[in-house]
């Protein structure tokens, strides 16, 4: 039932009825970086697409790392984070954004039991028309190669990012990030010049050095959130491993925070897609 490390939705929707319901802890933010693998830039990065995401169209869009499933699916308790945290809009039958919110769920494969990395992007029911299974494993596939490498904060924050392209094609609405722009501009460029992923780590490596020079001068004064065309770029480099934020006698560790929660929905009924390495 596995096709290219992608586990079919119809052998998932067989799996899920007999699954033992699993204690997840409170999310701490629109990140959730249990495993810690994640760098603090790329956390920063991925909550502002999160919070521009919710901001302009009422999606929701949750990211969590774990270091351990403890011989669960991946799919399975992606689908049991999006319920439990009740991730995406609740509302009236009819609305558009009802359920609109997806989980991305990343196992390293450093700390997986299993020996094995997993990505998987868990879509609401909301959200199913418009991030298909197909996309949802694209995404996760895209950034296998920054997985493989053991960058996880590269590409865990495409995955972020490409969802949240979805989410902005569907409810018509463009994202505050001059990475993407400079990402289509790359992606567009003839051969025979230089390749584009060239061009974009030249861009990500000037754009940092530039916020960091940016920084010394302005303090820690910057403003939160990510309006007024807040560039937004997918930063090299992972967090390093500190353990800890699987699964432990059936539920995860961790939890806490101040964050508000999510929008009441949790309609997940097992759709999505992903990838193993």
């Amino acid at each position: 039932m596995f096709m290219s490390g992608v586990l079919t939705r119809p052998f998932a929707a067989l799996v899920f009825p007999f699954a033992l319901q699993i204690q997840v802890p409170q999310p701490t933010g629109i990140v959730n970086d249990f495993a810690h693998v994640l760098s603090a830039e790329s956390v920063d990065l991925m909550t502002r697409i999160g919070e521009d995401v919710r901001a302009k169209s009422r999606g929701e869009i949750t990211i969590v790392t774990l270091a351990d499933l403890d011989r669960r699916d991946v799919s399975e308790v992606a689908m049991q984070i999006g319920r439990q945290w009740k991730v995406g809009k609740s509302g009236e039958a009819g609305d558009a954004t009802r359920n609109a919110g997806a989980v991305i769920l990343l196992v390293p494969k450093e700390t997986s039991a299993d020996g094995r990395g997993h990505c998987w992007v868990a879509v609401g029911y909301g959200a199913e028309g418009f991030v298909r299974d197909a996309d949802a494993g694209d995404a996760c596939r895209a950034a296998t190669p920054a997985f493989i490498q053991k960058d996880y904060s590269s590409g865990l924050s495409l995955v972020t990012l490409q969802t949240a392209q979805r989410f902005a094609r569907e409810f018509n609405f463009a994202l505050d990030t001059a990475f993407q722009e400079q990402e289509q501009y790359a992606e567009s460029r003839p051969s025979g010049g230089f390749p584009p992923k060239l061009l974009l780590i030249i861009f990500v490596v000037v754009f940092m050095l530039i916020s960091r020079m940016s920084n010394r001068r302005g303090g820690r004064g910057r403003r939160k959130g990510c309006g007024g065309g807040v560039p937004i770029i997918i930063p090299m480099g992972g967090g390093g491993f500190g353990g800890g934020g699987g699964f432990s006698g059936g539920g995860f560790g961790g939890g806490g925070g101040g964050f508000g929660g999510f929008g009441g929905g949790g309609g997940f009924g097992g759709g999505g897609g992903g990838s193993s390495w």
